[in-house]
Formats: C-alpha cells, sequence, structure tokens
C-alpha cells in the first residue's frame, strides 16, 4: 500500500514537470528587439544595488535610440554612463530607469556595455551591465579599457572662499570645453577654490596642484559642480586651443599610441613642458621612447612642430600597441612650476614673441635681456600711468632681473596693438633651471601673464 502511494506521487510529480517544459518550450525566444519606444522596465521591489544611483543634478544623457534589432541597454534603475569600464573613471552622465542605449561593446570580462554617447570625446562610454538589462548585444565586439585618468588635486578652499564641490568625477581640462584636454580628474565630493568662471559661465576655473598641473589652474564643467560665493568671480579669457597635431599614419608593428581623448603632445614628459599640438581622440603615432616613470609616451610628429620630430604624450590618455621593448629615453630638465592666475577676459593680452625663448641654456652669471612683446586682446585701452608691469615671482624663490619689481607702461597701449617690455637678467652661479612670472595689472588686477625660464648648466 505505502509503495503504491509512493507511485502515484511521483507520476503527479513527473506530469507536472513535462506540463513545465511544454509551456516553456512554446513560449520560444524574444522575436524582437527593443523598438524605439523603450519598453517598460518593473519598478525594484528592493533597495537599488551599490552604483545604481546618481546624483539628481547630473545633466541626462542624450543618446541615439538603437533601431530595431540593435543590441540595446536599458537601465534597471538610476545610474551612471562613465568613461571606461568602472566607477573611477570620469562621469558623463546619468542613465536614468527606462532609458535605452545602443551597445557597441563589451568589457574584457563582460561586466561592463560601451554604449553609444555622442558627448564623450570617443563617442561612447559605459554602463555597468549588472544595472541594465541587454538584448540582442551577445556579438559585440570586446573593446580595450581605456587607461585610468589620474587624479588632479583641487587646491581646498578657505570657508568663504568661492568654492565648488565635485557631485561626480569631473574632468579638469586645460580650457572650457571638451576640445581641450584634460589633466586628470576630480573625484565627485572633492572641494575646489574657484578663482574664475569661463566667458559663457559654462565652466568654473579652479586652483589645482602645482606639482600636477604647472600653471595651477585647470577649467571643470559646471554641470557636475555645486558651486557657492561665487557671485563675485571674475570672467576669464579663454585660452587660445593649440593646433591639432595630424595623424602619422604609423607603420604595420611598430610600437603605437593612440589617442583616447584629446591630449597635448608636449615637448618633454610633463605638464610643465611646453605644448607643440593636440591630438584628437583616435589619432595615432609611433612610439620611439617612454619616460623613467612610464608615465609619459616619445612619439614621432612631424617636423613642422620642433626640429627633433618628437613628442611627448601622457600615457593617461592613449593606449598603445607593441610597446613592450620600447626604451626609456631622457629628456632635458622639466620647466618649473609656476602658480599662475589666468587673465581675465576684459580686458586681456596675448603674448605673441619672446626672447630669449623658454629653456634657453645659460652660463653661470651670464648677463642677458629678456624681452616679451604683448598684444592687448581686450576693448579698452591699457593706459599709461593706470597699467603697470609688476614682477609676480621666482622659481625657488631665485629673482633674475636687476632693478626695480614694478615699471609703468611707457606709453598708452589701444586694442590690437602690441607692447615691449624687457627687463636686463643675470643668469644663477648654480646649475638649474631658474624662471620669473610677470604680470600687466590695472590696480590689483592682473591682465595678463607671462614669463620666461632659463637652464643654467
Amino acid at each position: 500500500m505505502k509503495k503504491t502511494k509512493r507511485n502515484q506521487i511521483s507520476v503527479i510529480y513527473i506530469a507536472a514537470m513535462v506540463m513545465t517544459l511544454v509551456l516553456s518550450a512554446c513560449a520560444g525566444e524574444p522575436t524582437s528587439a527593443p523598438t524605439q519606444t523603450p519598453p517598460s522596465v518593473e519598478a525594484p521591489t528592493q533597495v537599488p544595488p551599490p552604483g545604481a544611483t546618481s546624483d539628481p543634478n547630473l545633466p541626462v544623457a542624450v543618446i541615439p535610440t538603437p533601431a530595431p534589432g540593435e543590441p540595446a541597454a536599458i537601465a534597471n534603475y538610476n545610474t551612471t554612463i562613465y568613461g571606461g569600464p568602472g566607477d573611477n573613471y570620469v562621469v558623463y552622465s546619468a542613465f536614468l530607469g527606462g532609458q535605452i542605449a545602443k551597445v557597441v561593446g563589451k568589457s574584457e570580462d563582460s561586466l561592463w556595455w560601451a554604449v553609444s554617447v555622442p558627448v564623450a570625446p570617443t563617442g561612447s562610454g559605459w554602463v555597468d551591465a549588472g544595472l541594465v538589462t541587454a538584448t540582442s548585444a551577445e556579438s559585440v565586439p570586446v573593446l580595450p579599457a581605456p587607461p585610468v585618468p589620474p587624479i588632479t588635486e583641487f587646491i581646498p578652499p578657505g570657508p568663504d572662499d568661492p568654492q565648488i564641490m565635485a557631485i561626480a568625477n569631473a574632468d579638469v581640462r586645460s580650457g572650457p570645453g571638451t576640445n581641450y584636454p584634460a589633466y586628470g580628474i576630480a573625484m565627485a565630493g572633492t572641494a575646489g577654490w574657484v578663482i574664475g568662471k569661463s566667458e559663457d559661465g559654462q565652466y568654473w576655473v579652479v586652483r589645482v596642484n602645482p606639482e600636477i598641473v604647472g600653471t595651477g589652474y585647470g577649467w571643470v564643467n559646471i554641470q557636475y559642480t555645486q558651486a557657492s560665493n561665487v557671485d563675485e568671480v571674475q570672467t576669464i579669457q579663454n585660452p587660445e586651443a593649440a593646433a591639432t597635431v595630424p595623424e602619422s599614419a604609423p607603420p604595420s608593428g611598430v610600437p603605437v599610441a593612440t589617442a583616447a581623448d584629446y591630449v597635448n603632445v608636449r615637448t618633454g614628459p610633463g605638464t610643465n613642458y611646453s605644448v607643440l599640438g593636440v591630438a584628437a581622440p583616435g589619432a595615432s603615432a609611433e612610439v620611439s621612447g617612454k619616460s623613467s616613470d612610464s608615465a609619459w609616451w616619445q612619439i614621432n610628429i612631424s617636423t613642422q612642430y620642433t626640429a627633433s620630430g618628437l613628442g611627448w604624450v601622457s600615457a593617461s590618455y592613449v593606449t598603445t600597441q607593441n610597446t613592450e621593448n620600447v626604451p626609456v629615453v631622457d629628456a632635458a630638465a622639466a620647466p618649473p612650476a609656476l602658480e599662475t592666475t589666468p587673465p581675465a577676459a576684459l580686458p586681456g593680452c596675448a603674448l605673441t614673441a619672446q626672447d630669449p625663448s623658454d629653456g634657453t641654456d645659460f652660463s653661470a652669471g651670464a648677463n642677458f635681456i629678456t624681452s616679451w612683446d604683448l598684444q592687448n586682446t581686450g576693448v579698452g585701452n591699457w593706459n599709461s600711468g593706470e597699467y603697470k608691469t609688476v614682477f609676480a615671482g621666482a622659481v625657488a624663490n631665485v629673482p633674475l632681473h636687476q632693478g626695480t619689481d614694478l615699471y609703468d607702461l611707457s606709453n598708452t597701449v589701444e586694442p590690437g596693438a602690441t607692447y615691449n617690455f624687457s627687463v636686463p637678467m643675470i643668469a644663477p652661479f648654480n646649475s638649474g633651471v631658474y624662471g620669473e612670472l610677470w604680470q600687466v595689472v590695472l590696480g590689483n588686477q592682473p591682465v595678463c601673464q607671462f614669463y620666461v625660464y632659463i637652464q643654467v648648466q
């Protein structure tokens, strides 16, 4: 009797399993990919997982909608689009629950999807695969992860200083726009001392550690910050964007560096060296060497930019191939780190000529004259008797100039006109790199800044 009952239970169980399999088979696979109208996403009934949050003040991604059948990702929660496969990359935008994006690739570990984001320099950003639902994305290519950007340290503000707080990982760039190369990123929650704003009011100019960024300041998009005490900050003149260095089409099989963002091509391995031009995202060049700390690559460029045909790019903003055996290359001594104040937008000036050029070698104790040609790029006159040139600082507190620290302008300079300023100098008796910073000022307000640095052998 017990055996019969056990058999009956087994038959019922098997019948139920068969019915389940039949119903599952009838359901089949989905027959269509998401359409241009995002499908509904069931609201989560539990606490969102880590990473499934975004500051409500972040800009929302404006992204192309995938066509029917194209690889797609639908946000299950309010989350974030990053510059790479990790939360230590820059943030491009919020990705709201229910939004749909076109998938263009995946990470090597398949934990992140790359999606089309036109605002990104490379045209794509990354979302956490655990926070989205992907469809038709099984065959997308594996994309190499871009380098993790370095952290750029803000100078902390005082309690009453103009200041910002980064609400997301934000690029710190060399100018007010994504076409200006980035120095690195300011991490979410970092406070910075604001010294100005861009002419269009869309970027803050913030003090940064001059040991990391030679000028001592950078530009941060206001969309990624919360600001306070900034009503009276001055408007800063937009820096001139450097010319684009054309791609050199390196031969097959050689060591190659490819720009992952707009990246400065410099005369040496550091942010204190002069900028020769800018490489656009996707541009490639042959690698001929690397710095001793492997933080910079030496590349071959056109001799129209430098007689040597060599430049340097930050390893943090390029991807590389075949560089395992690239030699370490010695570089010229780094120029001094001069913490400067960017010129106000009105009035302003531009340096049109300088003699001697930066980095010139002098013997110890040599006498020389430094001369600068400064163009008035503002809308008002630089009136003689009101505007002055003043000495603003020296590297290692070793002045080079001889004579006074303050000069009246010798003549009024109209908008568009050029003013020549010269001062006698003497090279120090110890070897090293030395330099001086000067300003044109109106009262206590710098109009523009100019400097020189030399090397004593």
